[in-house]
């Protein structure tokens, strides 16, 4: 079991200067540019990100069932796949979505030493278009914000179905404060949050303005009313700092 406490995340990607200088994706877009550098934009922009991923294969080693799929939507550059393919010794089915083919050809490097061991499917496709049929685990770390609103509740709907009986959803997105007051606040710890970690003001407003009308993030209690009314019947907050949260949702067998 000592191989459970090694999450050391597997991170293959030069330095993020994208919003240094010169011209970047506006609005913003994951392109061979930001693939590039997204291993290393991701762990210095969202707080607890090395934790939340270590969580969700912790969560998803608890709620596997031999025989069926582990799904891991916006699976990016593969990084929980790789994390989770480590943990589980049994081979199983790992699957990774992502709309982008510059991160799945990413992603297939990553995570050719763990297909030794499991069967890696790689997707590019939009979420909706594609099954969760037989998935015991389904994890969205930062994926769903990125989808206009009228589509989220589809996709969740989609997944609840396609889980087993005592399937999990591990969920993770950016949110906002009901409270304005608050909201100033957290926005003012997250930018304090990008400048340790190496980000200039010009870096920190310009991918701002690039998000903006792109990730359109929900409350707490919106996100939480969403997953309920996708049919998932319980729902817990389990890592949450400043406008970043974790979210757990069972299927009930």
């Amino acid at each position: 079991m000592s191989n459970l406490f090694n999450t050391e995340l597997y991170f293959s990607s030069e330095k993020d200067e994208l919003f240094e200088n010169g011209t970047w994706p506006k609005p913003f877009v994951f392109n061979e540019e930001v693939v590039r550098v997204f291993d290393d934009m991701v762990s210095r922009s969202v707080p607890l990100y090395r934790e939340v991923v270590a969580c969700a294969a912790h969560w998803g080693l608890a709620y596997y069932q031999d025989g069926t799929k582990i799904i891991d939507i916006g699976c990016s550059t593969g990084t929980f796949l790789e994390l989770f393919g480590r943990f589980l010794k049994q081979p199983a089915t790992l699957v990774g979505i992502d709309s982008s083919k510059a991160m799945l050809e990413k992603a297939e490097k990553k995570l050719a030493e763990i297909s030794k061991i499991h069967e890696i499917e790689l997707i590019c496709n939009q979420a909706e278009n594609c099954s969760f049929n037989q998935s015991s685990v389904v994890v969205m770390n930062y994926t769903l914000q990125f989808l206009p609103l009228h589509q989220r509740q589809r996709l969740l709907q989609k997944i609840y179905k396609g889980l087993v009986p005592g399937g999990l959803l591990f969920l993770s997105e950016k949110i906002r404060s009901a409270s304005p007051q608050f909201q100033e606040t957290i926005t003012l710890h997250y930018e304090a949050f990008k400048t340790r970690n190496g980000y200039a003001k010009n870096e920190i407003e310009r991918k701002k303005e690039a998000l903006e009308n792109v990730l359109i993030p929900l409350t707490e209690n919106e996100q939480i009313q969403m997953l309920h009314e996708s049919g998932f019947e319980q729902v817990d907050s389990i890592i949450k700092l400043h406008n970043f949260i974790s979210f757990v949702a069972l299927k009930s067998k």
